[in-house]
């Protein structure tokens, strides 16, 4: 019979190397990462919500600093965690997790602020460490905006359905937030948590996982700047106002390994008609990993952007990885897709000058 390890360890070891940590003492231990890189594109338009990467060299686009401090005595722990993202100014970063929980048999309780869990690398979002890729796919997880927290209340339920085979179920529900996101250079929108709630569902094997997830939400939103712009909750929200929005999201992504061979698909849809998908490929040759990835959002049934991604990691240390990548991005359709314009989009639709870039990375990626 297999070890029966809790399921932040059974995670820790699908994605390692994504923390290092320094133990402080028994029952308190440190731990930080960062990534940070040069990106260029060949189109003056920024793409990529949040890092606006354009046809100049960018050093700071990527920039990310975590710490995090956790605390476990006798099935209590609290945790907490700040991050610089890339949208953020070193002189105000983002608190990203504190809560307080308690474990007790199979049920893992957490209160406070929290991260949502709707995707496959959902709860290391911004740990560059644990990604193949340089950058998560923006076709799923740029869809949300950046908002990767809530405040509010899980639990999870730890179950062996077999002795290789676990499966975890987390409903959560939230309240009581606000997050602003610079959509562009001249638009921002405030989002102001109404109600939030949601189910998480993980079946994680020795050499795979799955992860299912709906969350359902309804946010007071209010926009600020030039003209309009569409955001993925497929509303058009003028240049300032406050305006009730709800969205409801659904997602599955699986991850197996085939030896050296890793392969990985995630799939969202909302209710509207957006949906969002990528595929990727990966082969460890140690120290090199090369991969290959694709990704296409379809809006309106139309599809409107779609992502075609090759690279290769080279794992410096066992705490540090380099990536070089490149990246073609089309836009279809009139559409807005990955790129995030300086000017607003206007109504009717003004299609972009040049719907289509190339981007060039390279990252270096570490935890501590």
């Amino acid at each position: 019979m297999i070890k029966k390890l809790s399921h932040t360890l059974i995670l820790a070891s699908l994605c390692a190397p994504a923390h290092a940590v320094i133990e402080l003492t028994e029952t308190l231990s440190f731990s930080g990462f960062g990534s940070t890189s040069w990106a260029r594109s060949d189109n003056d338009t920024p793409l990529f919500i949040n890092r606006f990467i354009k046809d100049e060299n960018c050093f700071d686009c990527d920039t990310t600093f975590g710490l995090q401090l956790d605390y476990y005595n006798n099935g209590f722990k609290a945790s907490v965690q700040g991050v610089k993202r890339p949208q953020d100014n070193w002189s105000n970063p983002s608190l990203e997790w504190a809560y307080v929980g308690y474990e007790v048999g199979d049920f893992d309780i957490r209160a406070g602020r929290q991260r949502l869990p709707l995707y496959l690398a959902s709860e290391y979002f911004y740990v560059g460490q644990a990604y193949t890729l340089a950058r998560l796919p923006t076709e799923v997880y740029g869809a949300f905006l950046g908002i990767t927290g809530y405040n509010g209340f899980a639990v999870t339920w730890n179950h062996y359905l077999t002795d290789e085979l676990q499966l975890s179920l987390t409903p959560y529900v939230g309240f009581n937030d606000d997050n602003k996101v610079v959509f562009s250079p001249t638009f921002e929108l405030d989002f102001e948590t109404d109600r939030l709630y949601g189910l998480n569902a993980k079946l994680i094997g020795d050499y795979y996982r799955w992860n299912f997830s709906v969350m359902d939400g309804e946010f007071d939103v209010t926009s600020s700047g030039t003209g309009f712009v569409t955001v993925p909750f497929e509303t058009q929200f003028p240049i300032s106002g406050t305006e009730r929005n709800a969205v409801k999201i659904y997602s599955i992504g699986t991850e197996y390994e085939f030896g050296a061979l890793k392969t990985t698909f995630e799939f969202q849809k909302t209710e509207s008609r957006r949906m969002d998908w990528y595929g990727l490929a990966s082969y460890r040759m140690a120290p090199f990993t090369p991969y290959i990835a694709y990704g296409q959002l379809y809006q309106e049934g139309e599809r409107s952007n779609m992502t075609s991604t090759l690279g290769v990691r080279y794992d410096l240390l066992n705490n540090v990885s380099i990536n070089a990548e490149y990246q073609y991005v089309q836009v279809l359709n009139d559409g807005s897709g990955a790129f995030a314009p300086e000017r607003s989009i206007t109504i009717p639709s003004t299609p972009l000058p040049d719907n289509s870039a190339s981007v060039f990375t390279l990252m270096v990626n570490f935890v501590f």
